[in-house]
């Protein structure tokens, strides 16, 4: 009896249980009574979003389609009588032109009682919203200066378990240098110090660029003091094209080594027609000067853009950055250091240095000599050098010493060429000199030999001395051999 009253009681609780799960299905919840919606909000963007979330009107939601519509918790009380019946201004909005419209002019009428919801970037977030047509936008001041940022353009959306994404996108922008040496534009080169420099910034336009009435943009492009701006080498390209300078400004700032290229307003450029897929290029040129820096600090230099970001204000007023985008010119040095046979520092030579091409040989007139030794010898400094050919001359020898034939060596980088923060990771030089390198200094080092010359016997000095006593050896062993022969014979006889 108990186990036949245990096995009743276990199929009472199951059918209890399926019961249970069956009322759950067919009675609404709380939430479904409620009439309580899910608003999921997906932020596409690079930067968080803090959205605020404005009911414009509610009633009966039946499907996608509102009906006994009002005015929403989101406008004001005072607005409501201004704004009309709120159905009939919902029926004037059949189209996105419109609703964008209507979206941008009721800002004034928003009242205090909203939702809120911070969303990270690239990330969603969900609301629980009851049926409406409510207005999605960031709140104010959350996306100025902010580096990547835009705010989204002002959404409007019925809830019905429905999502709203960010419409937004950003502009981009890249700095390239050119490499002497093949022409390629890449993130880093080396150069010579004097050299002219040619560098180019390639803006990009944001994907809704004709929501914007305005569109400030601005190149912000900061050098290290290794540089010298050639202003009037600065020239803008749109799509190819030349562009008046009379069409933006330039402000170059010498205290902060650094200048802007400014369109307060690329939509009045009307040759070429700016479209969201244009391209805005600036082409300068800088010089290596005497303050570069040689070795793998390299020289750097950065832009950044500044730009509208805020569409739903007509572009005017609000604006953001992109990233920094860095790349660096590179310049080494060669050290010789004079040396006899024995390893001792010598004094008293002369060098110069030349450049080599496949057509001339072009003198480096930078150099230093310090002492290494205080009383008997030096080292010769060659700065800011470039990769390439180069021949060594001795024009001045230590006495006593011959003088070298000229030397040639070739001096090798390795850089990389595509890279955020691009680095100097080999550093050679080829030739019959053995060169010592130093990848932090930039520096090349050798030791260049020279060997005595051969000393020659004098005449009227010691060497006819020595004529003299080989002579009277001579004459005194020919007088010893004829003794000797003369007593054998007479000995004989």
């Amino acid at each position: 009896m108990k186990k036949l009253f245990k096995k009743q009681i276990s199929v009472l609780i199951a059918v209890l249980m399926v019961l249970t799960t069956v009322a759950s299905i067919l009675i609404p919840t709380k939430a479904s009574a409620a009439n309580s919606y899910t608003l999921t909000l997906k932020n596409d963007g690079q930067t968080s979003h803090d959205f605020e979330i404005y009911q414009i009107f509610k009633g009966d939601l039946s499907g996608t389609t509102l009906s006994n519509i009002q005015w929403g918790s989101g406008i004001k009380d005072t607005s409501k009588a201004t704004l009309g019946d709120a159905a009939d201004k919902a029926k004037t909005l059949d189209s996105v032109a419109k609703a964008e419209k209507f979206a941008k002019d009721i800002q004034g009428d928003l009242s205090a009682t909203k939702v809120t919801k911070t969303v990270a970037a690239g990330g969603t977030a969900t609301v629980t919203l009851e049926p409406g047509y409510y207005l999605i936008k960031d709140a104010a001041a959350t996306q100025n200066e902010k580096e990547k940022g835009a705010y989204t353009e002002y959404i409007l959306k019925i809830v019905a378990d429905t999502t709203a994404k960010t419409k937004l996108d950003v502009p981009t922008v890249e700095k390239k240098v050119q490499e002497n040496s093949n022409g390629e534009w890449q993130d880093a080169a080396d150069y010579n110090i004097g050299d002219k420099i040619p560098y180019k910034l390639t803006g990009t336009l944001p994907s809704n660029y004709d929501k914007y009435d305005k569109y400030t943009y601005k190149f912000h492009d900061e050098m290290s003091a290794g540089l010298t701006l050639d202003k009037e080498s600065i020239k803008v390209k749109i799509d190819g094209q030349v562009i008046d300078k009379t069409k933006y400004t330039v402000d170059v700032d010498t205290t902060n080594n650094s200048f802007v290229v400014a369109f307060e307003n690329l939509k009045n450029i009307t040759s070429p027609e700016i479209t969201k897929n244009s391209s805005i290029v600036v082409e300068y040129e800088c010089t290596l000067n005497d303050e570069a820096v040689i070795g793998s600090q390299g020289n750097p230099n950065t832009v950044y853009l500044e730009y509208s970001n805020n569409p739903n204000k007509s572009g005017d007023g609000e604006y953001g950055t992109t990233p920094k985008d860095k790349n660096i010119v590179f310049t080494y040095k060669v050290i010789v250091n004079k040396k006899n046979e024995d390893n001792a520092a010598l004094k008293g030579a002369e060098f110069e240095l030349y450049k080599k091409t496949d057509t001339e040989e072009t003198k480096i007139a930078r150099f230093t000599i310090e002492d290494i030794m205080a009383a008997n010898g030096s080292t010769f400094t060659f700065k800011g050098l470039d990769a390439g050919k180069y021949v060594l001359k001795e024009t001045k020898t230590p006495e006593g010493y011959n003088t070298i034939k000229p030397i040639e060596f070739t001096i090798t980088a390795t850089y990389d060429t595509i890279s955020d923060n691009p680095q100097l990771t080999k550093l050679k030089a080829l030739g019959t000199l053995t060169f010592t390198p130093s990848v932090s200094d930039g520096s090349l080092s050798t030791d260049v030999i020279n060997k005595k010359g051969f000393t020659l016997p004098e005449t009227g000095g010691m060497g006819r001395y020595l004529i003299y006593v080989t002579g009277g050896l001579l004459v005194l062993l020919s007088l010893g051999y004829m003794s000797r022969k003369r007593s054998s014979e007479n000995n004989i006889k």
